[in-house]
């Protein structure tokens, strides 16, 4: 923080705005120095290769009450026409204005990984590092109000599967891409950003994780979510995937087991998916949807 002192009308006032810039300062580094200290846990290679469950009949259902074509590049348009907000903080001067100012507690870099999600959660911000915006490897949760680090993870045995075809090897690399934390579970997902096949099928779970003894309580099957977001509404989870030429698909997860309850055939991938006074809404490549959770 550069340091720097205008002309005050009065010595006395010279002084307190000293101090606070170098109290400012402190705070700063002293903040990035605990993060730099903080033990992550990484956890081990998780299961890849979890059968898919088939939902059973009676189940919650999602309903597709509305579509309208979108011009692609309205993606702000729709966030303000709904009145829709994602928890994010913006992290770099290319983040969409709709988002929120970072906390100055929050540090903008990890062990010189950039920080390239900060997602607001009820009392925390998840904080999510990588080596560029595609690269999500570490996740750190900081206390909303006191700026303390409470627990962190490295994913670095989540971010490849156990197979890949070797001229891709470039792009099948699973980043970190959202994470909602309830009570003493964290809902985390990890996708790349090229064909299924690229993984032999092994791509895009949601992971459910017992933030306080660091035990994965269930693991999706795969294909399940790769949209920029997640919904955690009552004992379900609202996800989405799609890419390209492959089926996209909406999806009902069981919030307690991570079994599939429903796949909804839709027609591109979902990007957003967001909760509000009981609709859900879908942003999608070219459509949009308004969804209703029966």
């Amino acid at each position: 923080m550069k340091l720097m002192i205008q002309k005050c009308a009065t010595p006395f006032i010279a002084l307190i705005m000293f101090c606070f810039v170098i109290t400012s300062a402190a705070a700063g580094q002293a903040g990035t120095a605990d993060i730099e200290s903080l033990q992550l846990v990484t956890l081990p290679a998780p299961q890849f290769n979890r059968q898919a469950t088939k939902p059973a009949a009676n189940q919650p259902r999602l309903q597709i009450v509305s579509t309208k074509r979108n011009q692609i590049t309205d993606e702000d348009s729709w966030f303000a026409s709904n009145d829709l907000k994602l928890p994010l903080y913006r992290v770099s001067d290319a983040s969409p204005d709709r988002l929120m100012e970072l906390p100055p507690a929050a540090p903008t870099a990890y062990k010189g990984n950039l920080l390239i999600k900060a997602i607001r959660q009820p009392k925390t911000i998840t904080l999510i590092y990588g080596k560029d915006y595609a690269s999500g490897r570490y996740l750190i949760a900081m206390d909303a109000e006191s700026g303390k680090f409470l627990y962190g993870y490295d994913f670095i045995n989540y971010t490849r599967a156990p197979d890949n075809d070797t001229k891709d090897l470039d792009f099948v690399f699973q980043s970190t891409e959202w994470a909602v934390e309830e009570g003493n579970t964290l809902y985390v997902s990890h996708a790349h950003s090229t064909y299924a096949r690229s993984s032999r099928g092994m791509n895009a779970y949601i992971t459910a994780i017992d933030a306080r003894t660091n035990r994965v309580l269930w693991r999706s099957q795969p294909l399940v979510a790769n949209s920029n977001n997640f919904e955690v509404i009552g004992n379900l989870i609202v996800t989405g995937y799609g890419f390209t030429a492959e089926p996209d698909y909406l999806y009902l997860l069981d919030k307690k087991t991570g079994d599939v309850r429903q796949q909804l055939l839709v027609k591109s991938k979902a990007d957003y998916i967001i909760h509000k006074n009981n609709k859900i809404y879908v942003r999608m490549y070219d459509t949009d949807l308004v969804v209703n959770l029966k």
